[in-house]
């Protein structure tokens, strides 16, 4: 089983404010430091006392949307507060961008002890959320940005966590407001699951307006 590798550092990316991917960093740690305690050996109690005083903090300044977006440098836009991508949402691994393009996209990210599904390797769902985003985000840079209408995902073998992984996507065809993509997810050189989606691109007027 792969050792908890706790985030130490937050990721910086541009148009995202630094504190509030720094905060989204500390609680990734704190959860994964959470499923990993031992009841016997730290006062939970305490615990849970300190984080819900920090929680009350944060809601009484909290807004009405988590919608917050900053420009991508290949094109297009990264949701700040998105359970995928975002650098601010503690539930997002988050994808980093390393490439974006209009024939295709990657990402890379590390995913940890909290998506575990069977022992040592991540929770299936978690490889098709990362897939379905990278699979959107690269119809997307292809010009056809679209809701997901069919997702097929093909497990090759069980993805580690604790490891850094890569996904890929392709935008591969377009028919009307039909379109296509396919993608990977790898540890290393090793393929852990590949998928291809359909998706339906969305009519004029009916993205949110970037800031």
């Amino acid at each position: 089983m792969a050792e908890p590798q706790l985030r130490s550092a937050y990721p910086v990316v541009p148009g995202v404010p630094p504190a509030r991917a720094l905060l989204g960093s500390r609680i990734r740690d704190l959860i994964e430091a959470a499923v990993c305690v031992r009841d016997d050996e730290a006062d939970l109690v305490a615990a849970a006392d300190r984080i819900e005083a920090v929680t009350e903090a944060l809601r009484a300044a909290g807004g009405e949307s988590p919608l917050l977006l900053a420009a991508l440098e290949g094109g297009g836009y990264l949701s700040i507060n998105n359970p995928v991508e975002g650098p601010g949402n503690p539930l997002a691994p988050p994808l980093s961008w390393v490439h974006v393009g209009p024939d295709w996209v990657r990402a890379e990210l590390l995913l940890g002890p909290a998506h575990e599904g069977p022992p040592g390797r991540v929770h299936g769902g978690w490889v098709a959320a990362v897939m379905d985003h990278v699979l959107g985000r690269a119809t997307a840079a292809a010009g056809f940005p679209g809701m997901t209408a069919s997702l097929t995902i093909d497990y090759h073998q069980g993805t580690p966590y604790g490891v850094p992984l890569t996904a890929e996507g392709r935008f591969t065809s377009r028919d009307g407001r039909k379109v296509h993509a396919t993608g990977e997810l790898r540890a290393g050189n090793v393929v852990c699951a590949t998928a291809t989606a359909l998706l339906v691109q969305f009519r004029p007027g009916h993205l949110p307006t970037p800031p």
